[in-house]
């Protein structure tokens, strides 16, 4: 737990500093968190092994959408979602604190599938009154901004969230306790800062995209499923890019 506060002020000097790119370093963190846990835990089933093979290509393949300066990023988000995936589906199996998809939920399917449905249309639109006074309006609809918006849905919630989660929920079972206050706050604190900081904006900027958009997408992941956050995730990006048109 220690380890992940130093990890994190080290994070933050970078971030302060500008020394690189934090979206770089935030992946490379992940990366390194996914290989601790898969030494530890070793790899899921084979189903779940596929899955994270699927989910990994789909992210890899999903960049052909971008303009030809993103393609370096391809890799890099390849590597960390399948090594990610692969970690959290491990520790999902073994441990049974979160899931991919919650089969047994009391509420009924379609509420299941609404939810995340209404949140990620709800905070698309959010984002998207929030953007018109600095971007400008190229609503279209077309096959790369559909097919980009996939990449951050996914590769974010599972490489730069639920990595986290799957972490904090492999320490606790070892301790074998139940985390105090500190540590539940220590655990929201991972799977929502880092990612907002890795955006690369200012300080005030970083709170309001954590407020609006990291908080709720780690509510449905940690209260729901990973789907539900990434369902939710995809649709806010999907409307970004359908109104603003891709980055360049």
């Amino acid at each position: 737990m220690l380890l992940m506060w130093i990890i994190f002020v080290l994070f933050f000097f970078i971030y302060a500093t500008k020394m690189c790119t934090l979206w770089v370093v935030l992946t490379a963190w992940s990366a390194g968190v996914s290989i601790y846990l898969l030494i530890k835990n070793n790899l899921p089933s084979k189903k779940y092994v596929i899955l994270s093979i699927l989910l990994a290509i789909v992210v890899t393949m999903c960049y052909l959408g971008y303009s030809f300066k993103f393609y370096l990023m391809m890799p890099l988000n390849g590597i960390a979602t399948l090594l990610a995936s692969l970690a959290v589906f491990s520790v999902m199996e073994k441990y049974g604190n979160y899931d991919f998809i919650k089969a047994d939920r009391k509420s009924s399917p379609l509420i299941s599938v609404l939810i995340p449905l209404a949140v990620g249309i709800v905070l698309g639109l959010i984002n998207v009154l929030l953007g018109k006074n600095s971007m400008q309006a190229d609503f279209a609809i077309t096959v790369p901004r559909i097919v980009v918006s996939f990449i951050p849905g996914i590769s974010e919630e599972i490489a730069h969230r639920a990595i986290f989660m799957a972490f904090f929920t492999y320490w606790c079972t070892v301790k074998n306790k139940a985390p105090s206050k500190f540590q539940n706050f220590t655990i929201m604190f991972m799977i929502t800062v880092p990612h907002c900081l890795a955006h690369g904006y200012g300080l005030v900027e970083s709170v309001i995209l954590l407020i609006l958009f990291g908080i709720p997408f780690a509510v449905l992941q940690k209260k729901r499923d990973l789907v539900s956050a990434i369902v939710a995730h995809t649709l806010v990006d999907l409307i970004r890019f359908l109104v603003f048109g891709l980055p360049v």
